[in-house]
């Protein structure tokens, strides 16, 4: 709609709602950075926040004292420089074991946990199953037009036993799930920190730091908000990208080849990659700013007066929506957009290009940028880079003995992330010493 009427702000209406899409990182910028007093709030998400009961959690709540107190501590305490470097590589490659490496949500939540909370490997499994099963929730809760109750509010009075109130005993069953989500963890570093025996993570970091002449409770409440929200917020996202990396290693087997020969020049046999590496392996960098955005509109904003801008009249209470793949596939910005080529974001010498648009905007605006933003990057670089020295990733073989096609397919429905579909491939240790180091088998 946007190229269609030569626009880079349009308006729609629904169901009385008055939607502002945003379609430039100009637009985007003008009004949710430089005009973020405005521009901060989020809509309500009736279903999600008062049926389920996340009121100050997730981001999806509006812009005050304690949202910002609440970003302020994810931001301070998720930093990559607040948590030893070898904690992340340690919990990337989990013990080398290739299982693990290759256990996208296993590793994912063991990581999030251990930086969330401090609570490490196996101890982590029993929180595990619940993490992955709230984050289901939410994707569900968060899609539009799911639960008409988000559009017609009086609906959230009809009793459980009213025909046509099935949201009703879900929004009760989620809201049990995030209560055991959100208070198991938290206890288990506050009895930890009690005996001595913490390690550093954003909770215990951000207990350390409370004010003991205000309000405790009142603090520890944010804290805790603030540690659900990263241990929510880094863990489809980051199951989501890992998938697509693989789906793009296997579409795309001459990057996945440049990609392994640098790493190879910069690493010994049977060495695994660490942080201190990350400039030496610049096209490693490039991969991971691929514009395949997980979250193709950015979560809704809230405009709380009215404003103008370019001629038009934005009225208050409008729900304002970067449309981030719009963004990042800007051809202005990336030649050939749909075309995945990480040499985009390099310079005539190998290196990272500064003049190249970065992936920024897939990580928010403003106000709501991801307080996490740093802590994901270097996730994902760990991640990315130990797969590529470990393994190569091959399609699998037929009934007939022959490679299978090569086929990406995503997810055709509107959903609050976006990703593949389930595809099939191999990992195949790239070396004896790799495969010694992996201590398993593959078939």
């Amino acid at each position: 709609m946007c190229r269609k009427y030569d626009s880079d702000i349009i308006h729609l209406s629904a169901l009385g709602n008055s939607i502002i899409i945003l379609d430039s990182v100009k637009a985007a910028s003008d009004l949710l950075e430089k005009r973020s007093s405005l521009y901060s709030s989020r809509p309500n998400q009736l279903c999600l926040n008062e049926l389920v009961g996340y009121v100050i959690d997730v981001g999806s709540h509006s812009y005050n004292t304690a949202q910002r107190r609440h970003m302020e501590i994810s931001a301070k305490n998720t930093y990559k420089r607040n948590l030893p470097t070898d904690r992340l590589e340690y919990v990337s490659i989990y013990k080398h074991n290739g299982e693990n490496l290759l256990s996208i949500s296993r590793w994912t939540t063991v990581l999030i946990t251990d930086i969330t909370y401090g609570i490490q490997g196996e101890e982590a499994q029993p929180f595990i199953k619940t993490a992955i099963e709230a984050v289901e929730t939410i994707t569900i809760a968060t899609t539009p037009g799911a639960f008409a109750v988000d559009q017609i509010s009086i609906l959230k009075y009809v009793p459980e036993w009213f025909p046509g109130a099935g949201f009703k005993r879900k929004a009760r069953e989620w809201n049990l799930l995030r209560t055991k989500m959100t208070e198991d963890p938290f206890r288990v570093t506050k009895e930890r920190m009690a005996a001595g025996t913490a390690t550093p993570s954003l909770a215990s970091i951000a207990l350390e730091k409370m004010d003991l002449t205000k309000d405790i409770a009142q603090q520890e409440e944010l804290i805790k908000a603030a540690s659900v929200t990263a241990h929510i917020g880094g863990t489809d996202t980051i199951v989501v990208t890992i998938a697509s990396f693989i789906l793009a290693m296997l579409m795309n087997p001459d990057i996945q080849t440049r990609a392994q020969l640098e790493l190879d020049r910069v690493l010994a046999p049977g060495d695994l990659p660490t942080f201190s590496l990350e400039p030496d392996l610049p096209y490693i960098q490039a991969i991971i700013r691929r514009h395949q955005p997980v979250v193709p509109l950015c979560f809704p904003h809230l405009v709380t007066e009215d404003d103008v801008y370019s001629g038009y009249l934005i009225p208050k209470n409008s729900i304002i929506m970067p449309n981030v793949w719009s963004i990042l596939h800007n051809e202005e910005d990336y030649p050939d957009p749909y075309e995945f080529n990480p040499s985009r974001f390099l310079d005539a010498n190998g290196r990272i290009d500064p003049s190249v648009k970065d992936i920024g905007p897939a990580f928010g605006f403003g106000r709501r940028t991801c307080p996490g933003k740093e802590l994901a990057m270097a996730s994902l670089w760990i991640r990315i880079a130990s797969i590529l020295t470990c393994y190569k990733i091959e399609p699998e073989i037929d009934e007939h003995g022959n490679l299978a096609e090569r086929k990406a397919e995503w997810y055709p429905g509107l959903t609050m992330f976006n990703h593949p579909l389930p595809f099939k491939c191999r990992f195949i240790p790239r070396s004896k010493d790799i495969e010694a180091s992996l201590d398993m088998k593959f078939t």
